[in-house]
């Protein structure tokens, strides 16, 4: 998969010497790296698998906040002054492993590599994708949500992949397959709709060509018509539209 975050802006090289610093920890589905409220002593680099950040409000509702894949960055609020608790619980999602440092260590490194600058882009670039995806899931009609969570999923932790893995019909079609576990309720609370709102918007899609699904997986099988849909547009009419 490729890498997102800060490790999509470094090379090869950068982003090994950065994870050979750091101490391996790996994680099975549903185990938490970090959890809200607790003091943030560590930063995580992803170097494998996905994470989901959920936040819990005062009124005790778990609000589905981010997914987060191999290369970005976990904690780093805490490498501001006065990092003070942790704002979310951050959970695996199926196989995760990451570089776990000691926040004055990670500063330290990143300093003595030069790479304050691509640490920063990195956080203000993944601020600006949560704070538009917060928006438009508050504002956009019901039956665009999930074409837009969708796409947001292709495009933070899919991989293209060709159309005769997904069996997808037509030339000409852009594929992405999305590998993470994630049931129609998780689904649901993400984009803050019923569960039986995600099914039947599941089922139309699959009708018309546009996804496929499975217990660990969600193939995008044509991204453009995926992205007409969450702007409002037409698909295409389905398999074989232009």
């Amino acid at each position: 998969m490729p890498r997102r975050g800060l490790g999509g802006l470094l090379d090869d090289r950068e982003w090994a010497l950065l994870l050979a610093a750091g101490s391996r920890a790996r994680y099975s589905s549903g185990q938490a790296l970090m959890r809200q409220g607790d003091p943030g002593s560590t930063v995580h680099l992803v170097a494998e698998g996905q994470a989901r950040v959920v936040r819990v409000r005062a009124d005790g509702i778990t609000v589905p906040l981010a997914f987060r894949g191999a290369g970005e960055v976990l904690g780093e609020p805490m490498l501001l002054p006065g990092g003070g608790a942790r704002s979310a619980t951050v959970t695996a999602v199926g196989h995760c492993a990451t570089a776990v440092f000691p926040v004055e260590r990670f500063r330290r490194i990143v300093r003595e590599h030069g790479l304050e600058n691509a640490l920063w882009e990195s956080t203000l670039v993944r601020q600006m994708e949560s704070d538009t995806l917060r928006a438009e899931q508050a504002a956009l009609p019901v039956e665009r949500r999930l074409p837009a969570a969708l796409l947001y999923l292709a495009r933070s932790l899919g991989v293209s992949t060709a159309a005769s893995i997904t069996d997808a019909p037509g030339r000409g079609r852009r594929a992405v397959l999305v590998r993470i576990p994630l049931s129609q309720q998780e689904i649901a609370d993400f984009v803050g709709l019923s569960r039986t709102s995600v099914a039947t918007a599941y089922t139309r899609m699959r009708q018309r060509g546009l996804i496929r699904t499975g217990r660990s997986y969600v193939a995008v099988l044509d991204m453009a018509a995926l992205e007409a849909l969450a702007e409002g547009g037409d698909s295409g009419g389905g398999p074989g539209g232009d």
